[in-house]
C-alpha cells in the first residue's frame, strides 16, 4: 500500500495544500484530487497553480509527462478556504521504462503570484499498468 500523498506550500498567510484521491493509481484510472487554498481574501494575490507530473528514472527527474494549469477564476469555496478538483489523464508517456510493472512519478505543484514569486512542493504517486 502506497503512502499518504502530502504537499503544500505555505506562503505568508496563505496555505495551499494539494490531496491526491488515490496516490496509487492503476491502469484506465485518472489522478484526481484538489488543491485547497486557504487565507486568501483577494484572488488577485494567485496567478495560477501548475501540476506537473514527471517520471523519474535512475531518482533523478526525467521529463515532464502531463501539465495541468489552473487559473483562478471564481472556483468552490467555504469560508476562506478554495477547493479547487483536478483530474489528469495518464496516457503512454506515463509508462515505465524497461520491464518495470510499477513506475515511481513526481506530482509537483507550482504557485505562480502575480508579484513575480514563485513556490512549488512535490511528492510521490505510482502507476500500475497492469490491466
Amino acid at each position: 500500500m502506497a503512502k499518504k500523498f502530502e504537499s503544500s506550500i505555505e506562503v505568508q498567510t496563505i496555505k495551499i495544500d494539494t490531496v491526491v484521491d488515490h496516490p496509487y493509481i492503476e491502469h484506465g484510472i485518472n489522478l484526481s484530487g484538489t488543491i485547497y487554498i486557504d487565507g486568501v481574501h483577494d484572488d488577485e494575490s494567485i496567478d495560477n497553480i501548475k501540476l506537473e507530473v514527471f517520471k523519474l528514472i535512475n531518482g533523478e527527474d526525467s521529463k515532464i509527462v502531463s501539465k495541468h494549469s489552473i487559473e483562478l477564476v471564481g472556483a468552490a469555496a467555504s469560508k476562506d478556504m478554495q477547493m479547487i478538483p483536478f483530474e489528469i489523464m495518464p496516457d503512454e508517456r506515463w509508462i515505465p521504462d524497461g520491464t518495470d510493472e510499477v513506475t515511481k512519478l513526481i506530482l509537483r505543484t507550482t504557485v505562480l503570484f502575480e508579484n513575480g514569486f514563485e513556490y512549488n512542493d512535490e511528492d510521490e504517486i505510482y502507476f500500475d499498468i497492469e490491466e
